[in-house]
């Protein structure tokens, strides 16, 4: 069960449009999602969810104002009709790109798949049930299994091309798009050209449904290069099919089925305490066995990697597609952009491995389709 505590806000710093961060009267830190609980002034007695915090874990590293019991919030009604964070106390109607106009992707042509002789290759094909699925094919979307490693590998990008990737965010990790202040730099900097929050994760500038409609959603902007994550808080266990980030699989396979291209950034690291993530990480080993065929694993080129630890031979093994990439120097790209980006408790300029591997998807992401 979830456990709560009445305390007063001592101190209300850091606040920015749908959040504020607050010092407690017991010393206690905790943050204000002030869309659902309303603004948080100095002196206010707020209930504040403290389960994570109690538990010893570092989620949000804060405990949660669930409502301000001096100021009681009664709620904005905004135009749109999709809920997000569906069935909770807390759920939220949004303005979704699927509801808006255009929202079909109807700005760009239709996707229509015939084999060679002209017949359709599946026995039901979109044009045979009368549906025109938008086409996605000139896009290029990385999928990275850390939040951090996503907005490093956009911020790269733009710093060696000027080319400011578009960010969509799963809701594999934190729902709340306003927690990342890594998000909300790259955006005011423009890193990030748009940003989209999916399925149950909300409070991106955009809103979307799923993961491919945030994709679209970004293309009709002609947003072309595309990251995709979740937002920050990773779940992960020992188990090779136990962590937050593998339905990236099943988000590449419908991009791959849209047209786009897809690759997967491999997450890896020299510097990791723990064996199953010291070189490329069995969750990314696990997710491109999965992987559809046309998906790549960008791979640097130029490293003196150790072949016990990170080389591209479980690839190749996979039957999978590497595409060796003469990296991109992410810790130069991340000095030259002023951003402090940390990975796993660490700096993420720290971690060679990490840098490397980052700098390859970021060469494939920024290449020509």
């Amino acid at each position: 069960m979830p456990r709560f505590a009445r305390l007063r806000a001592a101190e209300v710093r850091g606040v920015r449009p749908g959040l504020a961060r607050v010092t407690l009267s017991d010393g206690s830190e905790a943050y204000a999602l002030t869309d659902l609980c309303g603004p948080v002034g100095a002196g206010d007695e707020l209930l504040v969810n403290t389960s994570a915090m109690d538990l010893g874990l570092g989620t949000g590293g804060a405990h949660v104002v669930h409502t301000n019991l001096t100021s009681p919030f009664g709620g904005a009604r905004g135009p749109g009709r999709v809920m997000k964070a569906r069935y909770l106390a807390e759920q939220l109607p949004v303005d979704a790109f699927e509801e808006a106009a255009g929202g079909a992707g109807t700005d760009r042509p239709a996707l229509v798949e015939t084999a060679s002789d002209g017949a359709d290759p599946r026995e039901a094909g979109p044009a045979d049930i009368g549906l025109a699925l938008p086409s996605l094919a000139g896009v290029r979307v990385v999928l990275c299994v850390l939040h951090s490693h996503a907005l490093a590998l956009a911020a790269t990008v733009h710093g060696v091309s000027g080319e400011a990737p578009g960010y969509v965010m799963t809701d594999g990790g934190a729902l709340p798009f306003v927690l990342s202040d890594l998000a909300a730099a790259c955006l005011e900097r423009g890193m990030i050209a748009a940003a989209v929050s999916t399925g149950q994760a909300f409070g991106a500038p955009i809103e979307a449904v799923t993961v491919a409609s945030g994709v679209a959603a970004l293309a009709e902007r002609d947003i072309e290069r595309v990251v995709v994550a979740p937002g920050l808080g990773h779940l992960g266990t020992a188990s090779p099919l136990g962590f937050s980030a593998l339905d990236l699989v099943g988000h590449a396979a419908v991009l791959d089925g849209l047209g786009a291209a897809t690759a997967l950034a491999a997450r890896a690291s020299s510097v990791d305490e723990r064996p199953r993530h010291r070189g490329v990480s069995h969750h990314t080993r696990a997710m491109a066995a999965l992987a559809p065929a046309r998906t790549v694993v960008p791979v640097p080129a130029s490293s003196k990697l150790d072949p016990a630890a990170g080389d591209a031979a479980w690839i190749d093994e996979l039957g999978e597609r590497a595409f060796r990439a003469e990296p991109i120097a992410v810790a130069d790209a991340l000095a030259g952009s002023g951003l402090s980006v940390r990975s796993m408790g660490r700096p993420l300029e720290s971690d060679e491995q990490a840098c490397q591997w980052l700098g390859a998807a970021a060469a494939w992401l920024a290449a020509s389709a």
